[in-house]
């Protein structure tokens, strides 16, 4: 029984270490997602913050839809299926749970680590 238990913890380690692996594989760097902006294709911006976050900063040309009204603008974002699709927020947390789900979803998705900050901080 007790090997059971070793077992079942080895288990749960192993799915935690590859989930975080798998978020890793969408994540992308602010100095990444700023050399991206300057080529051809150019990814689609998604900001999840709200209307009044959006309103006062954004990156140029970012669509916003606020991360609470996802699931009722699917529609929306599957016309950009083809394109990789950027998602952010203020500084990273709302946004990384928005990209695992648009990812299971089966968009090209990839989350910009550190959020508006991080991108602000290299931007300048």
């Amino acid at each position: 029984m007790e090997y059971f238990w070793i077992a079942l913890g080895a288990l749960i380690i192993a799915w935690i270490v590859y989930r975080k692996l798998q978020m890793r594989k969408l994540d992308l760097t602010p100095a990444e997602l700023s050399d991206r902006l300057n080529k051809v294709p150019r990814p689609v911006l998604l900001d999840v913050r709200s209307r009044s976050e959006y309103t006062s900063d954004h990156i140029k040309n970012a669509k916003n839809i606020p991360a609470r009204e996802i699931r009722h603008k699917l529609g929306q974002l599957e016309k950009n299926k083809r394109n990789e699709i950027v998602v952010y927020c203020q500084n990273g947390s709302r946004s990384a749970a928005i990209a695992r789900f648009l990812h299971r979803y089966g968009l090209n998705v990839k989350h910009l680590e550190g959020g508006l900050v991080a991108y602000r901080r290299v931007e300048s």
